[in-house]
């Protein structure tokens, strides 16, 4: 692609030479967990024999294997519906019954972060912050109403608006950290206490 020959590709944490042979593999390579596994064994045979989180590799028989491969690839889709993924009827029938925090039965799993709850807890204050702000619903590519129903809807707990609030956090960042830190700064500029960084399933 014509934008490959201006930008070089980087992956944080992983070695480059790895990244630039994964990127020149053909598609068949990439088809299975074949190739993943292949590599595992032949780094450490050891490291094979323990199973992963979606229950691939391992030292199990067979049968069994297949008997849990099921059910650990459901608790898998079940996590990431639960969090990024949760449809907006879901949010509403969990904020219902959000007495019983039936996120515990499927969050913590497979991924250490759970977005969708930070936002409307933990971080719901840096998101009211960061985004009610005047500033931020007065930036030209911001249509106001909408933003503000998505914070707040999310905020409730009865919507899931975890991508979006992402992106408009990024951006927000992004605009003052570059954009508002060339123009005159007034008392009341500043830059955001702790940076979120959009994250790619």
């Amino acid at each position: 692609m014509l934008e490959q020959t201006q930008l070089t590709l980087r992956s944080p944490y992983l070695d480059n030479d790895l990244v630039r042979t994964v990127f020149r593999a053909p598609l068949s390579a990439l088809s299975s967990n074949s190739v993943s596994l292949r590599l595992i064994t032949d780094g450490d045979p050891s490291l094979f024999k323990i199973r992963t989180d979606r229950g691939l590799a391992g030292s199990a028989n067979k049968i069994w294997s297949a008997m849990t491969l099921g059910a650990l690839e459901f608790s898998f889709k079940a996590e990431y519906a639960y969090d990024y993924g949760m449809p907006q009827w879901l949010a509403q029938v969990d904020h219902r019954f959000a007495a019983f925090h039936l996120e515990r039965l499927f969050l913590g799993r497979h991924k250490f972060y759970h977005f969708r709850l930070w936002y409307r807890d933990h971080l719901s204050r840096y998101v009211k912050e960061m985004l009610l702000d005047p500033r931020a619903l007065s930036r030209p590519y911001v249509e106001r109403e909408g933003l503000e129903k998505i914070v707040r809807g999310h905020l409730k707990g009865d919507q899931n608006f975890t991508s979006d609030i992402h992106r408009a956090l990024t951006l927000e960042i992004l605009h003052r950290l570059f954009l508002d830190a060339r123009a005159p700064s007034t008392e009341n500029d500043s830059a955001p206490a702790i940076q979120v960084h959009s994250v790619v399933e």
